[in-house]
């Protein structure tokens, strides 16, 4: 891709780009692109009825099903948006019953969050439905090609990580 043609299509700002990494970004975009469709598209059909924000919300939940609750600060934090989001977020869950909500017994200004029974089933379900599908994807690749695409994915996200200002968290988290 020339120049001209890499700062018209909205690439590197008319910065130099060897070949190689521009296809490597264009692949990485189409990979991303691909699976946020499958997502969406296991989301629509779902019997669980979570959106991927909400699974995402939901995620630090399901592994404190048995502790007191988790503050919304925390649970915001995680999913990457701001704590008003994630109140408004959780008050439909509540609704849904999905999750409760109570009040902190050391600090009545906090809110902690609990996923029920019935919402941890329909996490799991969400959950179950992303992995059937995306086994039958990677299902296609050879083991040694799957063990090798691994490791290069593993290490693309650490360093897509590295180059995230202000990110502590590794890029290999969240869900």
């Amino acid at each position: 891709m020339s120049e001209a043609s890499n700062s018209e299509a909205g690439g590197t700002s008319g910065l130099r780009v060897d070949p190689g990494i521009e296809d490597l970004a264009e692949a990485a975009d189409r990979l991303f692109y691909a699976m946020r469709r499958s997502r969406s598209a296991t989301v629509g059909q779902s019997e669980g009825g979570l959106s991927m924000a909400q699974m995402s919300l939901l995620a630090v939940l399901a592994e404190d099903a048995e502790g007191a609750g988790l503050p919304v600060s925390q649970l915001a934090a995680h999913a990457a948006i701001s704590v008003p989001t994630a109140t408004r977020m959780l008050q439909q869950l509540e609704g849904k019953n999905v999750v409760t909500r109570r009040r902190a017994p050391h600090d009545e200004r906090q809110v902690l969050v609990r996923l029920t029974e019935e919402g941890g089933e329909r996490l799991a379900a969400m959950r179950a439905e992303l992995r059937t599908r995306q086994y039958a994807a990677l299902s296609q690749f050879a083991p040694h090609e799957r063990h090798e695409l691994a490791a290069q994915l593993h290490r693309l996200a650490r360093i897509i990580g590295e180059t995230v200002p202000g990110a502590t968290a590794s890029a290999g988290e969240g869900g």
